[in-house]
């Protein structure tokens, strides 16, 4: 009984250990600007996806945030770490220099 317990346990949590962020690799085309609120901002890419950026107005950048602007600028590869749980356009938890690996 114990061994199903701990096999049924085993399969519950291994998604989780298991999950991987999500990367890309991109070259920001245009940085689009910020939404009403003021509160996120949003890019695009030049594969042609959008990206979000959610950082209070600027009050709470997230971690590599300016590497967004030095892509821009610079057409440089970044690494975009996405939020595993939005759509489009996809939500950056954090930002890497250069290509993913």
């Amino acid at each position: 009984m114990k061994k199903i317990i701990l096999a049924l346990s085993l399969m519950a949590f291994a998604p989780l250990t298991l999950a991987k962020t999500a990367q890309v690799t991109v070259v920001v085309q245009k940085i689009e600007g910020f939404g009403e609120s003021g509160d996120a901002f949003t890019f695009k890419a030049k594969s042609g996806k959008r990206y979000m950026v959610y950082n209070a107005g600027g009050a709470s950048p997230i971690k590599g945030e300016a590497l967004i602007q030095q892509s821009a600028k610079s057409k440089q590869k970044i690494c975009l770490e996405l939020d595993s749980y939005s759509n489009a356009p996809q939500m950056v938890d954090a930002v890497k220099k250069g290509a993913c690996k």
